[in-house]
């Protein structure tokens, strides 16, 4: 358990994202006359933590981590295709939309697993439905995945750009096109509990419950193993792993990456990706990444 005591006589907001978590098993406030005390309750004795304070405005952030990262076996893989029912993601010049190059590649990749790996594969949608982000988190948690790999398609507003890119989580965007690409594919919303006080600009105090914490240098290995196979396979421009801070990442506890697989904005790719073809070389890339990591992940 840990205890954060807050001295302060003025109004507190707090302001959190919702999170499925197998660290952390409850948080609650408690008011005294002067302070605020937050209790976290963590289902393991084995953690750390970390605290620093921002300016402008002023907020006190808490980052809490497991301490060592998990052994486990892989028994249980999900698949995320992005977006989905009325959420078309990118769309090509020719017409393609996003969720339905996602979906078959998707398929295709749990095939591939599932004929040669005894593996037990989850998708969070098999059919053409709006599924959000806050779902597929749970989902991938209450059926205890040990990988998650959320497959997209890219989009550019320069028509030249090409190529795969992996990306596993971080608050702090790679780079500014990353940070563009997470800002589009997130859900803006947020779940804020009002404390007391009409003045919230006073102090913002923010909980952060990052499940990813404790997997962030898995899944930079995956993302790793995943992009050097996509550029070999497939012989596109190679963007390298990167970093944003995408929301479907965020709240699942286990290593996790999103694959964008190529690009919608750009007519050669965009005609690609509409091919079985290249759907299945995509599959087959991915799949070669997930086993090559999980050799490694086996002998940790």
């Amino acid at each position: 358990m840990l205890l954060v005591n807050i001295n302060t006589k003025v109004p507190v907001r707090i302001q959190r994202r919702p999170f499925e978590s197998r660290f952390i098993e409850s948080f609650s406030w408690t008011k005294s006359q002067d302070s605020l005390i937050l209790i976290v309750k963590v289902e393991h004795s084995d953690f750390s933590f970390d605290y620093f304070n921002m300016e402008d405005p002023l907020q006190l952030i808490v980052d809490l981590s497991q301490s060592k990262e998990e052994s486990r076996e892989v028994r249980n893989i999900i698949i995320d295709p992005g977006h989905g029912g009325l959420e078309s993601g990118a769309r090509g010049k020719f017409g393609a939309q996003e969720k339905d190059i996602t979906l078959p590649i998707s398929l295709k990749l749990k095939a591939i697993i599932e004929r040669n790996l005894a593996l037990r594969v989850f998708l969070t949608r098999d059919k053409d439905v709006s599924m959000s982000l806050d779902n597929r988190v749970a989902m991938a948690n209450n059926n205890k995945a040990d990988l998650f790999i959320s497959i997209h398609a890219n989009s550019s507003f320069r028509k030249n750009a090409m190529g795969s890119e992996t990306f596993f989580l971080s608050m702090d965007a790679t780079d500014e096109e990353a940070r563009r690409l997470a800002y589009l594919e997130n859900s803006s919303d947020e779940l804020e509990d009002r404390i007391e006080g009409e003045n919230e600009d006073e102090i913002k105090m923010i909980l952060w419950d990052m499940a990813q914490a404790a997997y962030l240098q898995q899944s930079s290995q995956l993302a790793e193993y995943i992009q050097r196979e996509l550029n070999l396979l497939l012989s596109t421009h190679n963007r390298g792993i990167k970093q944003a801070p995408f929301k479907v990442l965020t709240g699942v506890a286990c290593p996790a990456v999103l694959v964008e697989v190529a690009f919608l904005s750009n007519p050669v790719e965009e005609k690609k990706l509409l091919t079985e073809t290249f759907q299945t070389k995509v599959a087959q890339a991915i799949y070669r990444g997930l086993v090559n990591f999980i050799r490694l992940y086996g002998q940790e």
